[in-house]
């Protein structure tokens, strides 16, 4: 149970990362809406993200030894990958790094693309934390034990 539920989660955190990173503005400027790829710096958000979800795969699909060190390697690239988002998602009112010439003389606001991947990147990490559990559960309950 604990397991179908850990992959459950980490395709929907993984779901979720690619949905704001391709479809979802970060910005709007009236009508013009802004994708990530137009701000700078994006490339590492983007590789935070995919070594997250590299290692919440390999959390959940793998049986380590040692699920506290990839639990922790999780923690910190989680850590990583929200502190760039956040970088991203609040430099929406910077319009002269996101336009080239003519800057849109309206009133900027953000858009859904930084808060879907910040809950995309903490159900992520849930996925590794359930996996985890899930690992000590086994670890501690005897093969043999009834129920």
């Amino acid at each position: 149970m604990t397991r179908s539920v850990a992959l459950a989660a980490a395709v929907v955190g993984a779901a979720g990362s690619l949905l704001s990173a391709t479809a979802l503005p970060w910005a709007h400027y009236g009508d013009i809406t802004v994708p990530l790829t137009r701000f700078p710096g994006w490339g590492g958000y983007v590789g935070s993200v995919l070594a997250l979800h590299a290692c919440v795969a390999w959390a959940v699909l793998g049986r380590t030894a040692r699920p506290a060190l990839t639990l922790a390697a999780t923690a910190a690239l989680s850590v990583v990958a929200i502190g760039s988002t956040l970088l991203l998602a609040l430099t929406y009112d910077e319009a002269s790094a996101l336009f080239d010439g003519v800057v849109p003389a309206v009133m900027p606001g953000p858009g859904l693309g930084g808060i879907v991947a910040v809950v995309a990147i903490l159900i992520s990490s849930g996925a590794a934390a359930v996996s985890a559990a899930g690992h000590r559960t086994m670890a501690t309950t005897p093969a043999n034990a009834l129920p």
